[in-house]
């Protein structure tokens, strides 16, 4: 994780706003019978105030939400044992 400092300069405030930028990857094979493997790599920042308590968070993902969603239902060819 990496924490991130910039200057606030809206409407003439003087502050530094916190960011902590978290990259993730999600990789998993859901127990359906075929097996279909997610697979999102993505970012979350999350904002924090000046006692350090997350006050907004945003993701973005690598693949848009209908292809998150295609890859429910492609069956998997690597079937992991269970």
């Amino acid at each position: 994780m990496l924490l991130i400092t910039m200057p606030n300069n809206l409407q003439g405030v003087n502050s530094e706003t916190y960011f902590v930028l978290a990259r993730w990857k999600l990789r998993t094979y859901l127990k359906f019978p075929w097996r279909p493997l997610i697979s999102i790599d993505g970012s979350t920042v999350y904002e924090l105030d000046n006692k350090l308590k997350i006050v907004r968070h945003a993701e973005s993902w690598n693949v848009s939400a209908l292809e998150a969603i295609g890859q429910i239902f492609t069956p998997s060819f690597d079937r992991p044992g269970e």
